[in-house]
């Protein structure tokens, strides 16, 4: 298990310098939850509250730090690489940046930037507002091993591209969600997704 998550460790490491919390998402999150790798994953994402973004920067000084900025939904390119520069507050649209390693076109790890409620206590879904967490419940922090986001936020946010994967990391995450967790998801999907697929399941 340890060979197959060192991109993860690799990328803890990187971060260790920073002081703020951070969880693994999108697949990887769902296999550390299930304690056991179900899948080829291409990429690592990482995701962080937006209000501590602005200490990425001196936690990842190896790394070269590129925002996404997002083109208008339809389009097949899905925003436009640009460098982010030491104290530059990034607001949405942007929501990602890549950290690349010194001589690599392609990125080591992706942060994605997650928004909060105005004193801190709720996760805020960006693609709708209505839907929130407590942050204290939005991710898990094994002592033993690699803080991720819960899957059922997780889920949400593949729900909307449906990709094989994603299709594939539900199916595999469903069992495993807990009551209360099935509930939070079937109630954000009718909010945002009505009509999709996933809510037959749930």
């Amino acid at each position: 298990m340890e060979r197959e998550l060192k991109p993860l460790l690799e990328v803890a490491e990187a971060l260790g310098n920073f002081r703020a919390p951070f969880y693994f998402a999108g697949g990887w999150a769902i296999d550390l939850h299930l304690g056991h790798v179900t899948r080829e994953h291409h990429d690592v994402d990482v995701l962080v509250m937006r209000s501590d973004h602005s200490g990425l920067h001196k936690a990842l000084n190896q790394f070269s730090l590129k925002k996404i900025i997002p083109h208008p939904e339809g389009l097949v390119n899905r925003g436009t690489l640009v460098e982010w520069t030491a104290g530059e507050r990034l607001e949405l649209p942007v929501h990602q940046i890549n950290a690349y390693r010194a001589g690599e076109s392609e990125p080591a790890f992706q942060v994605m930037l997650a928004e909060s409620s105005n004193n801190g206590s709720e996760w805020i879904f960006r693609r709708n507002p209505e839907i929130r967490m407590p942050i204290s419940r939005m991710g898990f922090h094994p002592l033993w091993g690699l803080p991720y986001l819960a899957p059922e936020i997780v889920l949400l946010f593949k729900a909307k591209h449906l990709e094989a994967r994603d299709r594939i990391d539900f199916d595999h995450a469903i069992p495993a969600l807990s009551v209360d967790a099935r509930q939070w998801l079937r109630d954000a999907m009718e909010k945002t997704h009505p009509g999709h697929e996933w809510l037959n399941t749930l």
